[in-house]
């Protein structure tokens, strides 16, 4: 392996001899066999603790949310048709619908603009994220609210 974890929990580049602070950011490394053919997104882990721990997503839901989010484009957006969500994962159609609607309904996704027939959403930025920074703040920003007289 390339990377070594030394004592203080900072990382020695064995190649380049370069110690990594791990005080500069979180370094994540994808094993060798895992190929990533176009892109990336981040997901927030209390997120997948909340997803985990809710019964009525287990099962199709889950699938569905997981397949939704190998298909994000930029800033979240998902357009795709329900029947080849339907066909990628071997269950009907209206099963495929039920889980949208859970997973809207959660909160977890939203609805957006129909494109054609079908609708398109957008993964709930509280979630994951694909995409610029500075436009996941913003889209963060949008859903703070005032409580009691507070601040944002």
């Amino acid at each position: 392996m390339r990377f070594q974890q030394l004592p203080d929990g900072s990382l020695l580049d064995r190649e380049t001899g370069e110690i990594l602070d791990q005080s500069r950011g979180t370094f994540v490394f994808v094993p060798s066999r895992i190929k990533i053919k176009e892109g990336w997104f981040m997901a927030f882990q209390d997120a997948f603790e909340s997803l985990a721990r809710d019964k009525d997503l287990w099962g199709q839901p889950t699938a569905v949310l997981h397949f939704l989010m190998s298909r994000l484009s930029f800033d979240n957006y998902i357009a795709l048709e329900q029947k080849e969500i339907s066909d990628q994962l071997s269950v009907d159609k209206s099963d495929v619908s039920r889980a949208i609607k859970k997973l809207v309904e959660k909160g977890i996704l939203e609805k957006g603009p129909r494109i054609g027939k079908s609708f398109s959403y957008k993964l709930n930025p509280l979630y994951g994220w694909k995409g610029r920074v500075k436009n996941l703040n913003e889209e963060r920003k949008k859903r703070l609210s005032v409580i009691d007289g507070g601040r944002t």
